[in-house]
């Protein structure tokens, strides 16, 4: 009789978890599908704009050794301009928070959408490099087609639903490898710039920087090809739009730096998106 009422009771609390997991997705839709189409609906909107926190971290739990508040604008589908805030401001998640007492000049970059890639129309700023880096629809758009793990999560606000969205290992390196080969390509291009920063008169000095890069970059690879890499993405959407309001991320890269030492640094972000 008293295994009976155990199994009885047992029972009763799945019957319960099994109720809590599959409220608010009673839509008929798996965890992808909701993802894909929130993904859609967020490609076919014209006009919206965001807010977003972002910092770097050295070593888990460690110190943030930048961080940087910003946010944008979409127009006409395809213009995009990003402007970083004159203060910075705490990254909204329960675990960390960035903070700076330090304030700098806004700096606003212009992207434009064409032939399904987003390019920068200018570059004078290393500031400007880091923030195309943290462009959501980006970011978003290499999600979307990339191999991924998509689940559920419990614990969304009334009216919305919540996703985990997991790179695989190999997808979680190219997003890192790309992301940093193109900063790298950059600079190399505003080394030869005339009325950059970084160009000089001088060929001597030119000569110089290009051999500076070279040595740099090859350091890079040599790094990134050794280095393990996770991504994590966590996405709010609203059950009626079926539109994305708020999306964060950890990425975190984990390689042997030029002295032999383990490393582990991880980019934090966490964007609202609001004017649909």
């Amino acid at each position: 009789m008293r295994a009976s009422k155990c199994y009885s009771v047992f029972g009763v609390v799945l019957f319960v978890c099994c109720c809590l997991a599959g409220c608010g997705w009673q839509d008929g839709q798996s965890a992808e599908e909701t993802f894909n189409r929130a993904l859609a609906g967020l490609s076919g909107v014209d006009n919206f704009s965001f807010k977003g926190e972002a910092a770097i971290r050295g070593e888990q739990n460690g110190p943030f050794l930048q961080s940087l508040a910003f946010e944008g604008k979409l127009q006409h589908h395809t213009d995009l301009t990003l402007s970083s805030r004159n203060t910075f401001e705490k990254l909204r998640n329960n675990k960390v928070a960035a903070e700076s007492d330090n304030t700098q000049d806004g700096v606003t970059v212009e992207l434009k959408r064409k032939g399904g890639k987003w390019s920068t129309l200018s570059s004078k700023h290393a500031e400007e490099m880091w923030m195309t880096r943290l462009n959501p629809l980006e970011l978003l758009e290499y999600v979307g087609k990339s191999e991924k793990t998509v689940t559920r999560e419990l614990g969304a606000a009334r009216g919305t639903k919540m996703l985990r969205i997991e790179l695989s290992p190999e997808a979680a390196a190219d997003m890192a490898r790309e992301s940093l080969e193109e900063q790298m390509k950059a600079l190399a291009e505003r080394i030869d710039r005339a009325g950059d920063p970084l160009y000089s008169e001088s060929p001597k000095v030119r000569k110089q920087l290009k051999a500076l890069w070279e040595r740099d970059y090859t350091d890079m690879q040599k790094m990134l090809n050794q280095a393990d890499a996770a991504s994590v993405f966590h996405m709010t959407i609203n059950k009626k739009s079926h539109l994305p309001t708020r999306v964060s991320m950890e990425r975190t890269l984990s390689f042997v730096d030029g002295q032999g030492q383990a490393r582990t640094e991880t980019l934090l972000s966490d964007v609202t998106f609001k004017g649909y």
